[in-house]
């Protein structure tokens, strides 16, 4: 029997094996339309920031209470995107109370949809959901440029993109299970820097297109070619095919993976079945054994206590330099840098000891951000914003990392679900972040205290968790709770001159079916 893990490795084991490549690149490169709708859309409806143009209107006052200004008196800086769009909605006036509610329906949406995609992909497989599901979302921001005037429409365009972009939330789920172990690092590093790409792409149309319905168009046009090339050129997992006892159709998969490389691949013994329980769901983590529950609960801990510091940290920047856009486009090159470290973090200090350092830093930038020094070390820059600057950078690291971490522990069984849940909990992290900020009014120093408290309790649990560098992806609770449990060593497979792996001849590849000998 050959674990199909082993035989993934086989076939990938090239220098630079072209499909796993192919493959990182085209899913991650979806995300660009990921990255920028939502940051696009939440920045149109933004009318914190407006600037008289006449003498009708009064400065003081808030825009909404000046109900007898027409558009020529008053017009957005923060782009001629969203000076148009709030001026041919007429939503300055009267609608104000919808703005947060609209911004809050998409991350809403977003955690009801990773919830049911990640359901679904373990049921009925990852390929297919993913591919229509990048359609059917990139019809859902179409609805935003068709709604016309109709504010209404726009809102329910607005819940229906989240859940879809959620949806489809966990398709690092499917890269991550065609990726093979010496490239999981770079693989989700490529993946978080195309989606940050992605946030830069959305700011710079929103800032120098007026049409907003153009500026949709244009943002799905990745997601819509990248998605038809995944549908066409990228198999299904073969890790989800044999846990649901597709034998034949694994096969297929791995000798088209095998063709893509230019490898020919002799299988002479058979694929060790992958057994799995009928309760073998995503409640079965907290359920199956003691070490396997108390993993998944630091897992969900871990995903709240990152999306709380990243965005805790994030809300006490202020703003860089006043324009919205402008200020996103300078986070956005930030997190372009964070890429680069974060491959390097990982593959040096391992994902454990990584994410450790990190959590270090993110109390050590807490205790700084509450030293009382106001005095600004550079123009617009004090210690607080500096210390909160760098102490968001640490806590993207963290997050980028405990994404890649996760789904090298959950199993195939469960990988899309478990994901989802632990999404949705991060999601509660960044809904419960902007509260403690009000705290802040009681006490200056509650919203720092948090971070602290939540970074070193992750730093000691991170005690009891596995390290997964150099393992192979486990496919059943049995498989994660070994793991766990340190009982599997470094399994990578290293490719030796008597495998059964070489060039395919050019001249003919009938030889590249699949043969099993019993």
């Amino acid at each position: 029997m050959v674990k199909l893990g082993e035989l993934m490795e086989k076939i990938n084991n090239r220098k630079y094996p072209p499909f796993q490549y192919f493959m990182i690149s085209v899913i991650s490169l979806t995300l660009l339309t990921n990255g920028g709708v939502p940051l696009f859309l939440t920045f149109l409806t933004s009318t914190k920031d407006w600037q008289c143009l006449t003498d009708n209107c009064n400065p003081e006052k808030d825009l909404c209470e000046q109900t007898n200004l027409t558009d020529a008196d008053w017009y957005s800086p923060a782009s001629k995107a969203t000076d148009k769009f709030l001026k041919s909605y007429k939503v300055y006036c009267g609608y104000e109370g919808y703005f947060s509610v609209i911004s809050s329906s998409y991350f809403f949406g977003f955690m009801i949809g990773i919830l049911i995609g990640g359901k679904i992909m373990d049921k009925w497989g990852r390929h297919r959901c993913i591919w229509v599901g990048i359609f059917v979302y990139c019809f859902t921001v179409l609805m935003h440029a068709g709604s016309k005037t109709d504010f209404r429409v726009f809102g329910i365009a607005h819940v229906l993109t989240g859940f879809m972009s959620g949806f489809v939330g966990a398709i690092y789920v499917y890269q991550s299970e065609l990726t093979i172990g010496r490239l999981r690092n770079i693989g989700c590093q490529v993946h978080n820097e195309t989606f940050s790409i992605g946030m830069l792409y959305g700011a710079l149309l929103s800032y120098y297109i007026e049409d907003f319905a153009l500026i949709c168009i244009v943002l799905i046009v990745p997601a819509l070619f990248f998605g038809l090339v995944i549908a066409v050129w990228i198999p299904e997992s073969p890790l989800w095919l044999q846990v649901n006892k597709r034998e034949e159709e694994t096969k297929k998969a791995l000798k088209y993976i095998a063709k893509f490389n230019n490898i020919k691949f002799l299988l002479e013994e058979k694929i060790d079945p992958i057994e799995t329980k009928a309760d073998d769901s995503v409640g079965a983590l907290f359920t199956f054994s003691r070490s396997t529950r108390r993993t998944t609960l630091i897992f969900l801990f871990s995903w709240l206590t990152a999306s709380f510091c990243y965005w805790g940290l994030s809300f006490n920047v202020g703003d860089l330099i006043g324009n919205l856009y402008i200020n996103q486009i300078i986070i956005c090159v930030i997190d372009l840098i964070n890429r680069p470290i974060n491959y390097i973090g990982v593959r040096y200090m391992k994902r454990v000891s990584f994410l450790r350092a990190c959590n270090v830093g993110m109390a050590i930038s807490a205790v700084i951000c509450m030293i009382p020094y106001k005095k600004e070390v550079f123009p617009g820059f004090n210690i607080t914003k500096i210390s909160a600057l760098a102490g968001r950078m640490i806590a993207d690291l963290y997050f980028s990392t405990v994404y890649l971490y996760t789904s090298e522990v959950l199993p195939t069984n469960v990988r899309g679900s478990g994901l989802a849940i632990c999404s949705s909990t991060a999601r509660i992290g960044s809904i419960i972040a902007p509260f403690v900020i009000v705290a802040n009014k009681i006490s200056p120093d509650i919203n720092f205290s948090a971070i602290l408290v939540s970074s070193v309790a992750c730093f000691i649990l991170y005690r009891w968790m596995p390290e997964t560098h150099g393992k192979l992806l486990p496919g059943t609770l049995s498989e994660m709770r070994d793991l766990v449990e340190g009982k599997v060593r470094s399994n990578i497979v290293e490719m030796k001159r008597t495998d059964h792996v070489r060039l395919l001849d050019s001249e003919s590849d009938e030889d590249l079916s699949v043969s099993v000998v019993s």
